[in-house]
C-alpha cells in the first residue's frame, strides 16, 4: 500500500478537488431529470436553483447536499479537513432514490414520477464521490492506492452507465429515444413499448383529399380499462351524416370556416379499431383497401398511473413533437407546415349584399346559408356581421362607435374571403384600440359596401368612407 504523506496528500486532494468541482460545474449544464408528461427536462442549474425551494415537499433532500458540497470544497482548497460536511453532504444525497418528483401544479397537488434521469445527475453523483475522496486523502483515511481504486471504479460505473443507455436505446422505439434518451438523457425508468413508431416520410394523400372517418365508438367514448384514442383534427374529413372541407384564418387564431361538400363513398378511409393488445390504426386509399399507413398500438401506464396507448400521442407529453397523431397528419396530407403564405388582394368594388343567414340549419350549431353554401363560420360572433360580394371577394364588416355617443368616430374591421373556396384570405382594422371595455356596434346598415385593395380596404358608410389598413 503506497502511503501519502502530508504534503503530497494536500496536492493529490487538492487536485481532486478542483476535479470534482469540474464535474459538479459541468453537472449544471446537462439535464438531470425528466418527470411524467413533459418532454423537456430539468437541467442542473435549473434543479439547484428551484430544487431548495421546493425540494422538501417531495423528498427531494439531495439537493441540499449542493450546500454541503460547497462548504466542504472551500474548506479543502483552504487546507482544512473538512468531515462533517462530507459526512452531511453523503448522507443527504442517499436520500436520492427517495424523491418523489415534481408538483404539476399548486392547484392540484400532483406529483409527476422521474421517468429518466440525465447525464447531468450521473455526473453530479461522480462530482461528491471524488470530493469525498479528496477529503479521505487529506486526512489520510484514504491512500493513493484508495484513491485510485476509486477512481478506476467511477470509471467502471460510467462506462457500465453508457452501456445500459445503449442497451436501452437498442430495445426503444424511435418516439422513446428521443423523448427519454436523446439530448443528455443517460437511461430510462419507462419499460420499452416494444412497438415501433411507423415513420411517414411524405404525405400519402393530397392536401385538399378528404378523408372518412371509420372510428370505433369504444375508443373515444373510453369506459373502464380503455384509454381514450386521441386522434388529430383532420381540416377536411367525412363522417356518417356530413363531410367537411375547414379553412384557418391565417390571422385570427380563432377564426375558421367549415365549408359542407356532398358525401362521396370512394374516399379515403381513415380506421381507428379496438384490438386485444391496444388499437390499431389504418389509412386506406379507399374503403375496399389497399392500405397505405399502419400503427399498431398497446394499451400502458405511466409511472404515474395514467393509461395511455404507446407509440403515444403528442397530447400525452407536453412539448411532444413527433407522435401517432402527427403521423396521420402527415399521412393524409393535412400536416400544418409554418405560416401560410400572404395573398396579394386585386382591386374589386364589393357592394352585393352577402351575409350569412341569420338560423342554424337541420339541428346543426352554427351551419348557415352563405352564398350559396353551407358553413359554420367561428367564431360565433362574426356570423351576424354584413356582408358584400365581388366578382372574387367576400367581405363581412364590423363598424364600431369609438367616440362612445353619437356616431362620430366610428373604427371599421373588415375580414376578407375568397367567393370561391371560402377560405379566409386577410383581416383589416384601423388599428385603434378601444378606449372603454367595449365599443358598442354602430348600427348594421350603416355599411352600404366596400372597396377591395391589397394594402387597405376601404368601407363606404352612410357618414363617409372609413379607411382600414391590413394585418
Amino acid at each position: 500500500m503506497i502511503q501519502l504523506t502530508e504534503q503530497s496528500s494536500d496536492i493529490f486532494s487538492k487536485r481532486l478537488t478542483y476535479a470534482a468541482c469540474a464535474l459538479w460545474l459541468v453537472s449544471l449544464a446537462l439535464p438531470g431529470f425528466m418527470v411524467d408528461s413533459r418532454a423537456e427536462p430539468l437541467f442542473g442549474g435549473m434543479i439547484l436553483l428551484l430544487g431548495p425551494l421546493f425540494g422538501w415537499a417531495v423528498g427531494g433532500w439531495a439537493v441540499y447536499a449542493n450546500i454541503f458540497f460547497l462548504v466542504a470544497a472551500v474548506a479543502l482548497f483552504s487546507g482544512r479537513r473538512p468531515r462533517g460536511s462530507v459526512l452531511t453532504m453523503l448522507a443527504l444525497a442517499a436520500t436520492l432514490p427517495f424523491f418523489e418528483g415534481v408538483i404539476r401544479d399548486e392547484g392540484s397537488g400532483t406529483i409527476l414520477p422521474v421517468v429518466g434521469w440525465g447525464w447531468g445527475a450521473v455526473l453530479w453523483i461522480f462530482s461528491l464521490i471524488v470530493l469525498t475522496t479528496a477529503a479521505a486523502t487529506r486526512t489520510q483515511l484514504l491512500s493513493l492506492l484508495g484513491a485510485r481504486v476509486v477512481l478506476g471504479l467511477l470509471l467502471v460505473s460510467l462506462v457500465a452507465t453508457a452501456g445500459f443507455h445503449l442497451n436501452q436505446r437498442s430495445a426503444a422505439n424511435s418516439q422513446e429515444r428521443s423523448l427519454y434518451l436523446s439530448g443528455g438523457m443517460a437511461f430510462t425508468r419507462v419499460p420499452p413499448c416494444d412497438l415501433p413508431l411507423t415513420s411517414v416520410d411524405a404525405p400519402l394523400l393530397p392536401s385538399n383529399a378528404i378523408v372518412a372517418l371509420d372510428v370505433d365508438p369504444e375508443l373515444v367514448n373510453a369506459a373502464g380499462s380503455t384509454p381514450y384514442l386521441w386522434l388529430p383534427k383532420l381540416p377536411n374529413y367525412q363522417n356518417s351524416d356530413s363531410a367537411w372541407v375547414t379553412f384557418s384564418d391565417p390571422v385570427v387564431s380563432s377564426g375558421e370556416v367549415m365549408v359542407r361538400v356532398a358525401i362521396s363513398p370512394d374516399r379515403p378511409v381513415l380506421q381507428a379499431r379496438k384490438t386485444e393488445q391496444g388499437a390499431v390504426l389504418r389509412l386506406l386509399s379507399r374503403p375496399s383497401g389497399p392500405v397505405l399507413y399502419e400503427q399498431k398500438l398497446k394499451v400502458t401506464s405511466t409511472l404515474g398511473g395514467t393509461r395511455l396507448y404507446c407509440p403515444m400521442s403528442t397530447r400525452s407529453f407536453t412539448g411532444l413533437r413527433v407522435g401517432y397523431d402527427t403521423n396521420v397528419l402527415r399521412a393524409v396530407g393535412q400536416e400544418e407546415y409554418g405560416a401560410p403564405r400572404r395573398e396579394k388582394l386585386v382591386e374589386e368594388d364589393a357592394r352585393i349584399p352577402c351575409n350569412l343567414s341569420a338560423e342554424d340549419k337541420d339541428g346543426t350549431e352554427g351551419l348557415r346559408d352563405w352564398d350559396g353554401r353551407q358553413v359554420i363560420l367561428q367564431p360565433e360572433s362574426v356570423r351576424s356581421r354584413p356582408g358584400f360580394c365581388s366578382d372574387t371577394y367576400i367581405v363581412l364588416t364590423y363598424i364600431s362607435d369609438h367616440s362612445a355617443g353619437g356616431l362620430k368616430d366610428l373604427s371599421p374591421i373588415a375580414q376578407v374571403f375568397d367567393r370561391k373556396t371560402l377560405r379566409p384570405l386577410a383581416a383589416f382594422n384601423d388599428r385603434r384600440v378601444c378606449p372603454t371595455v367595449r365599443c358598442e356596434e354602430a348600427p348594421r346598415v350603416t355599411a352600404r359596401g366596400v372597396r377591395v385593395s391589397d394594402a387597405q380596404i376601404i368601407i363606404e358608410t352612410t357618414s363617409g368612407d372609413l379607411v382600414a389598413t391590413r394585418l
